[in-house]
């Protein structure tokens, strides 16, 4: 669901996908890791596109000056329990394996925010859920030729 500070923004997995894609073309491109450029390019305009509140941006901002910077390379903690891996001394595979045993479970204070923050989300997907199941079941309204009677269950409402 949608995730911010001050307000709502429809963040999603596109976003995510495109900053990597990004990401690997602009290092693939570049000698020494461009940490300014990329600050920049995922702040300001790839996820900083959706952002329309000034503190919102400085915050976002913020998190993107933590977590891109050459401070990853020693051993920094990315979130609580999860320090980065020494990346000179793993291949790919290892880097996985490290990801795969290591991280611990999502949590919102693991992305800096409030325990209750994933609650909003969950009410809404729980009411997306039940809504999409009514929707399925025919919504409540008569079955057609039942003369408004479904079995004696009162015109397929679900009970």
């Amino acid at each position: 669901g949608s995730q911010g500070w001050s307000r709502k923004y429809s963040f999603n997995t596109g976003d995510l996908t495109i900053c990597a894609n990004v990401l690997f073309k602009y290092l693939d491109a570049n000698p020494t890791v461009p940490w300014e450029d990329i600050r920049y390019i995922f702040g300001e305009i790839m996820y900083g596109g959706h952002i329309t509140d000034a503190w919102d941006r400085r915050t976002c901002n913020n998190y993107l000056g933590v977590y891109i910077n050459p401070a990853i390379y020693e051993a920094m903690e990315l979130g609580p329990g999860f320090k980065a891996p020494p990346v000179d001394a793993m291949d790919y595979g290892m880097l996985l394996s490290y990801i795969n045993e290591a991280l611990p479970v999502e949590t919102p204070p693991q992305f800096g925010l409030h325990p209750n923050a994933e609650i909003g989300y969950l009410e809404s997907a729980s009411a997306s859920l039940f809504q999409t199941i009514l929707q399925l079941n025919g919504g409540g309204g008569e079955a057609a030729g039942d003369g408004g009677e479904a079995g004696g269950q009162g015109g397929g409402r679900v009970q």
